[in-house]
Formats: structure tokens, sequence, C-alpha cells
């Protein structure tokens, strides 16, 4: 045996290694990829479906419910009553036990357009401190009151903790696709599901991948292919072209369902602060509370402009009032990140958050939600969002088939042999 061919011997043992390794490690990651979109993907299936539903929520939602959702203005540039006799409305519907102080919390929600009727929510049925809750006793009601007017347009029961399917539509569709109707652990179930789909999605691209001379053929449908290529084509193609867009679908919902740890992990690259929620108002001292018409001129010195989104009344003397107020320019129109925290009897502002001063994590946590509905990128985002939801069945299906084929083809082979 010659030297070159003993150092040709030496160089082809490791070869054969790495590709033998190489194989293994396909076969295994093909093997994962296979099972977790099997099982998994079953989900994410019916989360993509929602997920179509949910992309246009608050527009189905007060299409359904016209009547008491939407209103008239009396003219175009009619202002709104108070915002005392607004809710004194609404209180005329609530049980006597329910006011701002009680243990019930209370909301007021305003709407991003003239014709949006305004919210009033509470909660019923909670229980005392050290006192076991009655699941069958909490509720939460809304009341939608006519701003102009200050008078009660409607009332519904907006979930019920014992009925899921007491829910109002969207809401119902919306806990499906969270929790698959099991509030609250089924969105630490669902958070755990989506980890899994994120390592799948990660494998498939990875399988996908091709090398420098094979781009040009990677993506596309041979549409005069066998039954097999043609499923297999449509599967890699849709998985290869919006492939990112699953990643941060599945990833933005995973970090909605179950945010703490995330915000941890994010701090440790850029801070990420909280909001003290609890925060206690100081004494009374005989001092009565704030109405909401002062909460809101208060919110207004601290941010002008924008609309005002959200107040929360106080839970007990020792309460204190939050308020949502939306700037024009905020990336996540459902939510709002600009909040005040407020001392119920002086009016003191004892903490705030403005997205405009946000750190760089911060920013990102916020853009999670309007990408994941698409709002990021206006109603065109949406619609996007709403067509991109059949996705995961198209790639279920077509691995699912795919999957049956190789399997009758195994088959086919042991039985040759046999």
């Amino acid at each position: 045996m010659s030297l070159g061919q003993i150092r040709t011997g030496e160089t082809a043992a490791p070869t054969a290694a790495r590709a033998r390794s190489k194989g293994r490690l396909r076969r295994f990651s093909t093997s994962a990829h296979r099972w977790i979109g099997l099982v998994a993907g079953a989900y994410l299936v019916l989360a993509g479906l929602t997920g179509s539903v949910l992309a246009f929520w608050q527009d189905i939602d007060e299409w359904l419910n016209a009547e008491t959702m939407l209103v008239e203005p009396p003219s175009a540039d009619a202002a709104y009553r108070p915002l005392a006799e607004i809710f004194a409305a609404a209180r005329e519907h609530m049980p006597p036990d329910v006011a701002p102080g009680s243990k019930f919390p209370i909301f007021m929600k305003f709407p991003s357009h003239r014709r949006g009727a305004v919210w009033v929510a509470y909660i019923t049925g909670l229980p005392d401190k050290g006192e076991k809750p009655d699941l069958s006793k909490i509720e939460g009601r809304t009341i939608f009151v006519d701003p102009y007017r200050a008078k009660v347009t409607g009332e519904r029961l907006q979930n019920k903790m014992s009925d899921p399917f007491a829910q109002p539509f969207v809401y119902l569709v919306m806990s499906l696709h969270c929790a698959l109707l099991l509030e609250p652990f089924g969105r630490i179930a669902i958070a755990a599901v989506g980890m899994l789909l994120l390592v799948s999605t990660f494998v498939g691209i990875a399988l996908w991948w091709p090398s420098r001379s094979k781009w040009k053929t990677a993506i596309g449908v041979k549409s005069r292919a066998a039954p097999e290529r043609l499923v297999y084509d449509i599967h890699k193609t849709v998985g290869a072209t919006l492939g990112i867009v699953l990643l941060v679908s599945i990833f933005s919902g995973v970090y909605m369902n179950f945010k703490a740890p995330w915000r941890a992990l994010v701090s440790l690259v850029s801070p990420v602060h909280e909001l003290p929620m609890k925060a206690r108002s100081e004494a009374a001292q005989g001092r009565a509370p704030l109405g909401p018409d002062a909460i809101a001129a208060v919110a207004d010195g601290i941010f002008p402009g924008g609309y005002l989104q959200m107040l929360q009344f106080p839970v007990g003397p020792e309460g204190i009032f939050v308020v949502g107020k939306h700037a024009d320019d905020e990336v996540n129109k459902a939510g709002g990140g600009r909040i005040t925290i407020i001392d119920q009897y002086s009016g003191r502002t004892l903490a705030s958050q403005d997205p405009h001063v946000f750190t760089a994590g911060e920013r990102f946590l916020e853009w999670q939600y309007p990408l994941h509905s698409g709002e990021a990128f206006g109603d065109a985002g949406r619609a996007f969002m709403a067509v991109f939801g059949v996705v995961p069945l198209v790639l279920y299906v077509t691995g699912f088939i795919r999957w049956r084929q190789k399997r009758r083809a195994r088959k086919r082979m042991e039985q040759r042999r046999a």
C-alpha cells in the first residue's frame, strides 16, 4: 500500500464518521419536527383559525352588538357629557354594594372612535380576604353608555368564571385561542405548547435550508409532479416563505400568555420596569375620593394629547386610580402604554409610564401584541393576519399527508423484503 493510499484512508474514516453523525442528527430532527407538528400542531391550527377572527375582534364585536355598542353623535363636534354623569348613569344599573372604593373592581373603557359607547365594567362575587372563592358567583358585567347623552344603551354578561360559554362571541373565541377555554391555567399549558412549536418551526427551517447551489429551486411548487412531490413542495414552500412570520406569531403568543419569565430575560439585556400596581393611596383624613373628571384632568396634565382610553376606580379605601391615555403615535392600539397611577384623595401621581421613553427592551415587548394581531401595520396588517391564520392548517394537512405517504412507502418496502 502506498503512502497516498494510507493518507486517503485516514481522511476517509473521519469523513464517513461525520456523514453518519449528520445522518443521525437529521433523522432525529426530522422525527422531532414530525411528532411535534402532528401533536402540538393541532393546537396551532386552532390558534390560526381563531386568530383569523380575532384580527378584527373589536369590529366584529361592535357589528354583532351595534344597538348597544354604537351611538350616533348629535353633531360633528359634539362633546362627551362629564365623566361623572356617564358613570352615574351606569351606576344606577349596578348592584348596591358595587361602588368606587368597595372590594369590587370597576373600570371605564373609552372608544377609539366617535361612534363608540363608553364601557363601564365591574366584577361581582369576589370573596373577602381569607375566604375561598366560589367560582360560580364571580361574574364580570359591562354596561354601555352613550357618552353624548349619558344614557345607558345596554348591558351584558362579560364573563363568568364557572361558565366560559357565557362570554360574548369574540371573547369566547379569544379564550379558545389563548387558553382552550381553561382560564387561567390553560394559558400556561398553551405557553408550553408554543415553546414546542417554536422548536419545531426552527427545526423545519433548518431541515429545509438549502446549499448555495440549490437556492433557485428551494422554493416553488411543481404542479405536474407526482402527488408525493406536490405535497412536499407545498409544505416546504409555505413553511419557508412564511416561516419568519410564523416564528414571530408563535413567540408573541407565548410571551403574552406567560409574560413574567420573558420580561425577566429581556431585562438582562435592557431594563424592563414594572408599574407599582400595588401602590396605595395615603390616608383619607376626612377627605372624599376625587371624581373621574378630576382624575382625568390630572392624567391630561401628565400626558397631553391623545385620548382617554381607560380609567380604573380604586378598590378599597387605600386603592388607587389607574388611568390609561392613548397617544396617536403608539404602535399598540388596543392596549396603549401611557399609564399613570393616581392617589384617590390628593390626586398626586404615584407612578407613570410613557412609551415615548421606553427602553429598548420595553419597546421590544411593546411590539409583541401589535405584531401578533397585525395592527402594527394598520388595517392591511390585520387583513394579512386574518388570511395568515389559514397557514397552520395548510402546513398541518400537507405535513400529515406527507407523513402518511412516507409511512405507506416504508410498509411497501418491508413487504417486498419479506
